[in-house]
């Protein structure tokens, strides 16, 4: 029997509910902080460009890597991100600045999320500079919603650091959607989660509602609906890559979780 890999499985790319945001206008300048690495007492102006645009991020982990740099600011609800290692939760007034082919993950924690997101172009000195690294920052929830385009971009370069929640739900989820079949003791996905195991606790309940052992049961149930909705592995097969002990043990926490057997999950039309 072929062993059934989760990999198997392709995950798709970032799908987003999107409706117009406000936008900017006429010319304005950015004054760059002073500070190592940065263009001291110089002042860049922008192009105009096309404006942003709100988006609205399901509870799945989605990942994306674009050719362009990305700005994310958070409006309403919480979406969790990680760029590269480093995680942030976008809650109102949280910013994040994301480089041109920078591997990001985006989790949606409330179904009422909102966020603003700018694309901009490589190749434009102040612009380049301005993404030079990831960051994240804060803002006020109203000059995150009231700002124009380019008055939200030149606030940036003054806007002091966002700190954020401590535990990131994109990364934790991603590591265990990665691996879902691996022993995630409490002590593990602490460690993944880079928190103590009380920390964890106390986080994952606050995020989610849920004790990790059923928030781990949840991620598990979760990918294989989707496996069985997508793919043509079997029942067992499928159980195994996701961490169940086998098809029976599988079945009986599917049946508690969608009142139907994965079977029967499968034949609806």
């Amino acid at each position: 029997m072929r062993r059934f890999l989760v990999r198997d499985w392709v995950k798709p790319s970032v799908s987003s509910v999107i409706v117009p945001a406000v936008t900017g206008a006429g010319k304005w300048r950015w004054h760059p902080p002073r500070g190592p690495g940065i263009l001291s007492g110089m002042t860049r102006e922008f192009r105009p460009r096309p404006g942003s645009v709100e988006r609205r991020y399901p509870p799945d982990c989605l990942s994306d890597t674009h050719d362009h740099h990305q700005l994310l600011v958070g409006l309403d609800g919480r979406v969790d991100v990680e760029v590269e290692g480093r995680g942030g939760a976008m809650a109102p007034g949280g910013v994040c600045l994301i480089p041109a082919a920078a591997t990001h993950h985006y989790l949606g924690l409330d179904l009422d999320n909102r966020c603003r997101v700018l694309d901009l172009p490589v190749g434009e000195d102040a612009v380049d500079a301005l993404f030079a690294r990831i960051r994240f920052l804060r803002l006020s929830p109203e000059e995150a919603r009231g700002l124009g385009d380019e008055a939200l971009l030149a606030r940036l370069g003054g806007a002091p650091p966002w700190w954020g929640a401590r535990l990131n739900m994109a990364r934790l989820t991603r590591l265990v959607q990665d691996d879902p079949a691996a022993p995630w003791s409490l002590a593990r996905l602490a460690e993944a989660a880079r928190l103590s195991e009380r920390q964890l606790r106390r986080s994952l309940f606050d995020a989610t509602g849920q004790p990790p052992w059923r928030w781990l049961q949840a991620q598990r149930l979760s990918l294989a609906e989707r496996l069985l909705a997508s793919g043509d592995a079997s029942i067992t097969e499928i159980a195994l890559a996701c961490g169940f002990a086998d098809g029976a043990q599988f079945s009986r926490h599917f049946r508690r979780w969608r009142g139907m057997t994965p079977s029967d999950f499968r034949r609806r039309p």
